[in-house]
């Protein structure tokens, strides 16, 4: 089983998808962040901005050459630990809507949206659009009766909010959590993954 943590910058998704990793048979992937291994470090006095418009460029040119890097990245991790006996993976950054296409199995994976609500951090919009269009996916793997609302989770919260033990469910093609803090969705969002990962997988 995989399951896929989705979220803009700044909502603590490597943090979330590293806490779900800590399950027994269960591997962390990083999809994306290898990439940057492979670019150029940033020069003396390079201005942030600047340096981030060329990482992209160069990740844009990337994908122009072999569409399917990440893609093929992430497979080659699940086999290398599958050897290992490892039975489940989280899945982390992934961004282009392409490759959650081509990795999600919506017979048996799961995927969590992550949603802070004071992300106040500017994002470009190849990132609002990307996670919008993943979204717009599962509304229509939900709409054809693949995707059960279990296994389509979001959580909205705040970082690092407050010590509460509220949790409201909404959602009806979803499962759809407000809580106050994102320790508090992590604690609930092991509770509800847990059950799929004590499963026998069936490949």
């Amino acid at each position: 089983m995989k399951i896929f943590v989705i979220g803009l910058p700044k909502s603590g998704r490597s943090t979330f998808a590293q806490a779900l990793a800590q399950h027994n048979k269960t591997q962390y992937i990083d999809a994306t962040t290898w990439i940057r291994s492979t670019f150029r470090e940033r020069r003396d006095g390079e201005h942030i901005q600047q340096f981030e418009d060329e990482y992209h460029r160069y990740l844009s040119m990337r994908m122009m050459v072999n569409p399917w890097f990440v893609v093929d990245h992430v497979f080659d991790q699940i086999k290398i630990h599958q050897e290992e006996k490892i039975k489940h993976f989280v899945i982390d950054g992934l961004f282009a809507p392409k490759d959650f296409v081509h990795l999600f199995d919506y017979r048996e994976d799961m995927v969590i949206f992550l949603n802070r609500t004071d992300n106040e951090t500017e994002t470009k919009d190849h990132e609002t659009i990307g996670v919008s269009v993943m979204r717009d996916y599962c509304f229509w793997m939900s709409s054809a009766n693949l995707l059960p609302k279990d296994r389509w989770i979001e959580y909205n919260f705040k970082i690092p909010g407050e010590n509460s033990d509220f949790i409201k469910e909404l959602g009806s093609k979803n499962s759809v959590f407000l809580i106050r803090s994102i320790e508090r969705a992590i604690a609930h969002a092991k509770e509800r993954v847990k059950p799929f990962l004590d499963k026998v997988p069936s490949l």
